[in-house]
């Protein structure tokens, strides 16, 4: 089955770039997830990285004769976000892969959000050989399907483009994570948000003043990433995840 992978982006500024988007890009390029085309669809950027890095396009411009296997497909204004619920430029930039995928001809889609991370060859294997179906996987933390990776496989495509004509206002009631069709929730699959997630500092170091204090490493109260997780979402730098390609 002919795949892309794709993340929605908005890039602020070159930091921006470098500390977010050109890790996506270059960690997915040494994954091996099967796939034609890694896309980021953008929602009006003020910044974009030089063409010989990453070529940008138009949302408008013809993708079948792009050979390019990576691609910025750029909308030309900042839809944003308002609140913690309503995000219309995200909601905006993810219901294009629809149209781009229908374009390019491919039978999944692959979302993989730029903070997230594919760390074992099991979630590889499960993401390449999954044929149907509209899949998500977990958040323990928040108790809620995890949508920053999913995987739509064509037969769902129909059903996909009908929420989105059904929705053309971009705005919602509710997050994503209660809104969207999907058919499949993976708990199976061991991931989290982990930069969110703290141990108990406990003691004296429990109550808040003490967060001046610049010699103690604060990062120490942050659960880290399990050796054996999956996937990590919402990933940072300190983080230092990388793909494991022995198990």
């Amino acid at each position: 089955m002919k795949s892309i992978i794709f993340c929605t982006s908005y890039i602020k500024d070159a930091e921006a770039w470098g500390d977010r988007y050109k890790l996506w890009l270059d960690y997915y390029q040494d994954v091996p997830i099967d796939a034609i085309k890694r896309v980021m669809i953008d929602d009006g950027s003020p910044f974009l990285p030089p063409a010989e890095v990453i070529k940008t396009v138009s949302n408008t411009a013809p993708l079948a004769s792009e050979e390019d296997s990576n691609l910025i497909i750029r909308f030309d204004n900042n839809l944003g976000r308002q609140s913690i619920k309503d995000y219309p430029g995200w909601w905006r930039s993810f219901l294009h892969s629809i149209d781009v995928a229908r374009e390019l001809g491919v039978d999944k889609i692959i979302h993989i959000e730029s903070d997230a991370y594919i760390l074992s060859p099991r979630l590889v294997d499960f993401i390449n050989q999954v044929q149907t179906g509209w899949h998500v996987l977990w958040t323990e933390y928040n108790d809620f399907p995890e949508t920053a990776i999913q995987v739509i496989c064509r037969d769902q495509f129909e059903i996909f483009e009908n929420f989105k004509k059904t929705n053309p206002s971009l705005h919602f009631a509710d997050m994503a994570e209660h809104v969207l069709p999907f058919t499949a929730v993976h708990r199976e699959f061991k991931g989290d948000r982990y930069s969110e997630l703290k141990r108990n500092r406990g003691g004296i170091l429990r109550s808040k003043k003490f967060n001046f204090l610049r010699r103690i490493n604060w990062e120490f109260f942050t659960v880290p990433v399990p050796a054996d997780a999956d996937f990590a979402t919402q990933g940072v730098r300190r983080q230092r995840l990388a793909f494991r390609r022995n198990g």
